[in-house]
């Protein structure tokens, strides 16, 4: 899995993505947001069935797009998926 601090690395989408999710849904706390960062995506690629009939790697990247979708959409709100469920 692609780590939050390697999508801040990237830059570009990636960093604006990083630092959007870190500091509206997690008011700058880049430790939080690392673990549900993690969270997020494991919980997406364990219960996506469609991931079942792809392979592996196929199944992490779109688990980690429709992550990123997912917590840049709450960010913007001031909100985080794994926050709210744990």
């Amino acid at each position: 899995m692609t780590s939050l601090s390697q999508l801040y690395d990237r830059g570009g989408e990636s960093k604006h993505f990083a630092e959007e999710y870190v500091n509206k849904a997690h008011a700058g706390n880049w430790a939080l947001s690392k673990d549900r960062w993690t969270k997020t995506v494991r919980h997406i690629a364990d219960n996506v069935s469609e991931f079942d009939d792809i392979s592996a790697t196929d199944a992490r990247q779109r688990a980690e797009q429709l992550a990123r979708a997912q917590c840049l959409l709450l960010a913007q709100v001031g909100r985080c998926w794994a926050c709210a469920t744990l």
